[in-house]
């Protein structure tokens, strides 16, 4: 009873992972299988491939493959890695095996050497290594792209030892990879051409692997245009000692790495306005094509940002100024009135002072028989003084709430040429000429002086910066959609 309670519980267990293991509806499965064998037990060891092995699992993980991995795996291991890759890789989007290590050709077959391998004859060759026919056959369990890469065409000395045997017996020893039968939907890549030897390189990574590590990091290239470049690095790091051999039989269009391109990122962030996204893509990108035009567009923003800042300083500054004005016009307008009810008040005074008497009558008692009419009122002097003071006072202060009325006008004309000219270096719109007919050039009175005009006076090149600021702005336009020349490009750096 415990036995079948194991039983079952492994069995619950293995059903768990592979319902884990399982990606989702829809989604591409994408598996590898990556081998990596260095410590040699009858050869000398190889210095890198363990290195090639661990950074190729890394490298193909991060691109969404599910990879079965092993390092330094005798015959028993080899074939273990490669039936569980060959029921892993069943009805898969995409299939992939890498192996680095020792492996020769045989009779025009090809070999790869497990680690424990003692390979002195046909026997040997037979029993103790792994047929590369056998790597094929797990691959095409894979509906989909099958990519085979070999960096395995290493100089080893089982090639010597086969040789030695070669007078004797009936069957032909190679030096390197024999070229492999394509199939359809299919991708091998050589380290190196076939029937010819690569070498390890003296740093982390063979050339070839290295070059192909660092290439599946460069999203959206396609996968022949991928080896394309491996085959090119390889050829330049090694002066022409070492090409490596793509065969490609591919119907469409693969991509190892899907990830979005700079490109890509720039077409979906380009008409933004978040600097933080453009800052990120520089950082990311500092190589690309379109980070001359990121760099742009974020001084742009920024430029505009603190613009905005001028304009909103600006704008609490004029309606700090405005709400003074107002206060003074105000009180003006009080002391206006204030003198002018002072005035009224003296006038009414005036016409309300009492008649004269009327004349006494003659000496028969009887007034005289013609009426004559009282004398108007003669202001005394005190009063005449006190008319004119307030009189002069009601002057003063129209005379004032004139001047205020000017000013007010001044700053009015002030405010809109200031955010015209604001409006023209952010690339909003042209400067328009000013009608400075409207804009008091006298004072009213020296008493009701206003404050001077503090704008500095018009530089003669401030149209001309207009006009850049608006070509600059047009430039940028036309960066974003694609739309420039040589010409035109370098131009834009002088927009910065």
């Amino acid at each position: 009873m415990k036995i079948v309670a194991r039983l079952c519980g492994l069995i619950m267990l293995m059903l768990s992972s592979l319902a884990v293991a399982a990606p989702a509806p829809g989604q591409e499965r994408r598996v590898a299988l990556v081998i990596g064998n260095s410590s040699y037990r009858n050869a000398p060891a190889l210095p890198n491939t363990v290195n090639d092995a661990r950074d190729m699992v890394t490298a193909l993980r991060a691109v969404g493959f599910e990879v079965v991995d092993g390092i330094d795996l005798d015959k028993r291991g080899m074939d273990g890695a490669l039936t569980r890759f060959a029921r892993l890789a069943q009805d898969a989007d995409a299939a992939m095996f890498y192996f680095a290590g020792h492996g020769f050709q045989f009779n025009g077959e090809n070999y790869l050497v497990p680690v424990e391998a003692r390979v002195e004859d046909e026997i040997g060759v037979q029993y103790e290594t792994t047929r590369l026919a056998d790597v094929v056959t797990a691959l095409n369990f894979a509906k989909g792209v099958k990519i085979m890469v070999l960096d395995a065409c290493r100089n080893n000395p089982f090639v010597g030892l086969l040789a030695k045997r070669q007078a004797t017996r009936g069957f032909a020893v190679g030096t390197g990879l024999a070229p492999v039968q394509r199939a359809q939907g299919m991708v091998i890549a050589y380290a190196t051409q076939a029937n010819d030897v690569a070498v390890d390189g003296a740093g982390r990574n063979s050339p070839f692997t290295a070059a192909l590590v660092r290439e599946i990091g460069q999203p959206g290239l396609e996968v022949a245009a991928l080896f394309r470049r491996v085959q090119k690095s390889v050829y330049d790091e090694t002066q022409g000692k070492q090409t490596p051999e793509l065969s490609l039989s591919l119907l469409g269009d693969f991509y190892l790495n899907r990830a979005e391109t700079d490109a890509d990122v720039w077409r979906r962030i380009r008409s933004a306005d978040d600097p933080a996204a453009l800052k990120d893509f520089i950082q990311r990108y500092p190589a690309s094509f379109f980070t001359i035009d990121a760099r742009t567009r974020l001084d742009l923003i920024e430029r505009r940002a603190l613009e905005i800042g001028e304009r909103d300083r600006l704008a609490r500054e004029f309606a700090a100024r405005e709400r003074a004005l107002l206060e003074r016009l105000e009180r003006a307008e009080q002391g206006r009135r204030q003198a002018a009810d002072d005035l009224a008040r003296k006038d009414s005074s005036a016409a309300a002072a009492p008649p004269q008497p009327a004349p006494p009558a003659n000496a028969g008692g009887r007034a005289p028989s013609i009426a004559i009419a009282p004398a108007a009122p003669q202001p005394k002097p005190e009063d005449r003084a006190e008319r004119a003071r307030l009189a002069e006072e009601l002057a003063k202060r129209e005379r004032e709430l004139a001047a205020i009325e000017a000013e007010k006008r001044r700053l009015s004309e002030e405010r809109r040429t200031v955010e015209q000219a604001m409006a023209a270096r952010m690339g909003l719109v042209t400067l328009p000429p000013i009608d400075r007919s409207t804009v008091p050039t006298t004072l009213p009175t020296e008493e009701a002086r206003p404050q001077p005009d503090p704008r500095p006076a018009a530089s003669p090149g401030a149209q001309t910066r207009a006009r850049l600021a608006a070509e600059c702005a047009e430039l940028l336009v036309r960066a974003q959609l694609g739309d420039l020349t040589p010409a035109a490009r370098e131009q834009l750096q002088h927009c910065r």
